[in-house]
């Protein structure tokens, strides 16, 4: 199977900050203005004429992104929680700001990935984000061709890809 890996749009976290949100609260962030035109111009592209089917993130960027797309080429869709950004607090209760994320970030890219015997946040591993989305991958085995909007984060973990920019596709095979 071939599986276009895509990256939402732009997100603005403006809304949700100014809302308060935090933790979860901050995933509900649209894309700006030049997130939906980025998504605008990755549905114009010739790959969308070999997709059968769209799955998704539940994260709102990833879902306007997926829009755009779907919107263009009349496309059947699936939204799959599987497809989320990486945790960097597993319990969801430990993180409260973004510069706490940031700081779980720094952790997780300091060990590669892993955890260590000296880790201040409990974070999803590369390794447990490559079991989780490669589940979401089995269960459309049944596919040609697929395309996922998700996050940068998600799509390292299939190949060897240090900056992945919004809107911006790479393919694999399964």
């Amino acid at each position: 199977m071939k599986i276009y890996l895509i990256r939402h749009g732009e997100p603005d976290y403006g809304p949700v900050t100014n809302a308060g949100y935090a933790g979860w609260g901050r995933d509900l962030s649209p894309l700006t203005k030049q997130g939906v035109l980025q998504a605008q111009r990755c549905a114009e592209q010739p790959i969308f004429n070999e997709v059968q089917l769209i799955l998704a993130s539940p994260y709102t960027r990833a879902l306007q992104t997926a829009t755009e797309i779907i919107r263009r080429h009349n496309l059947p869709s699936q939204v799959e929680l599987g497809l989320h950004e990486w945790y960097p607090d597993k319990s969801g209760w430990q993180i409260k700001s973004g510069h706490q994320a940031m700081a779980a970030y720094d952790e997780y890219t300091t060990n590669h990935g892993q955890t260590s015997n000296t880790q201040d946040w409990d974070y999803e591993t590369s390794t447990d984000i490559h079991h989780r989305v490669q589940a979401v991958f089995d269960k459309y085995q049944r596919y040609q061709c697929i395309a996922c909007i998700t996050h940068s984060e998600v799509i390292r973990q299939f190949g060897d890809w240090q900056r992945i920019g919004y809107c911006e596709v790479k393919v694999i095979q399964q």
